[in-house]
């Protein structure tokens, strides 16, 4: 296969997505890939995160032109340089890497590319599921943040499937978080899952509202044996402000489904205390935080 340098294959990749040639643009992308992994071979950190930025500029632009195969594979070759900066100990590439592959999910589901929304959302999991990513609370829930993002999109366009998939990814974060007695990773969880929750709601997605509800339901029982009360009040308040939109949308499933899971909660009342409310806002404040340096 022929080889581009850095600044011909930047320049190619966004001029063949303009052009709709996609083999041009599959070439560029495959000349940008060696040569970024050739950085991160020689230890040339600010190189390779030139080279990611061009690769995500080539990748934003085929989702918006909805080039889809551009897109999942734009996500998968920052899957593997996500894990290979990681082995390496290079965590602002690693960084990089992965926001790059949350900005190309959320502009797949902009454009109704569910294939790569989805694509993307399993990436992110993969990623997660490496110890690696796991063993600190802010690059977990940074992953917990890109696929709400994700799933947050994905039910404002009314893509359901992708509003599914994120609500199962998120719940299964939860669920190992909260087995792990890992509190503010769990309210994390929780709280995303509402955000998704009150989107699925607004756009009538019956299937996407229900499977935010059951995945808080079950963090929601694992955080009373795990005796979490912050996020057991957490999931009371989220259970209840769903079978409120249920109600108030005809979201029947739904309706039924928190109906049911709120029933796990009654007898744990009086627990919004001011120490467990403060816990609850001190995870928003760290998504905040967290949000704002991924955009910068």
């Amino acid at each position: 296969m022929i080889s581009l340098s850095e600044a011909e294959a930047v320049d190619a990749g966004l001029t063949s997505v303009e052009e709709g040639d996609e083999s041009r643009a599959f070439l560029a992308l495959d000349s940008l890939n060696r040569i970024a992994a050739g950085f991160l071979e020689e230890n040339e950190v600010a190189d390779a995160e030139r080279v990611i930025h061009g690769i995500e500029k080539i990748a934003v632009a085929a989702a918006g032109a909805e080039m889809e195969l551009l897109a999942i594979n734009s996500t998968l070759i920052f899957g593997e340089l996500t894990k290979v900066a990681s082995e390496k100990g290079f965590e602002s590439v690693a960084k990089k890497s992965v926001l790059a592959i949350g900005i190309i999910g959320k502009k797949a589901a902009e454009h109704g590319l569910e294939a790569g929304s989805k694509v993307a959302v399993t990436t992110l999991m993969e990623l997660w599921k490496n110890p690696v990513f796991r063993r600190e609370r802010d690059k977990t829930i940074t992953m917990s943040l890109l696929l709400k993002e994700i799933g947050v999109v994905s039910a404002r366009k009314g893509r359901e499937e992708a509003v599914v998939n994120a609500s199962i990814f998120l719940g299964e974060i939860g669920r190992q978080v909260v087995q792990e007695s890992l509190e503010s990773e769990t309210l994390s969880t929780l709280i995303l899952l509402e955000e998704i929750g009150n989107e699925a709601s607004e756009t009538y997605l019956d299937e996407g509202l229900s499977k935010a509800a059951l995945s808080v339901e079950e963090i929601g029982k694992l955080s009373i044996k795990k005796n979490l009360e912050p996020a057991i009040l957490q999931s009371q308040w989220t259970l209840e402000a769903f079978r409120a939109q249920a109600g108030e949308k005809v979201l029947t499933n739904s309706d039924i489904v928190t109906e049911v899971a709120l029933e796990t909660f009654k007898p744990f009342k009086g627990l919004d205390s001011n120490e467990n409310i403060d816990k609850i806002r001190e995870v928003k404040e760290l998504h905040e935080k967290l949000a704002s340096e991924l955009k910068a």
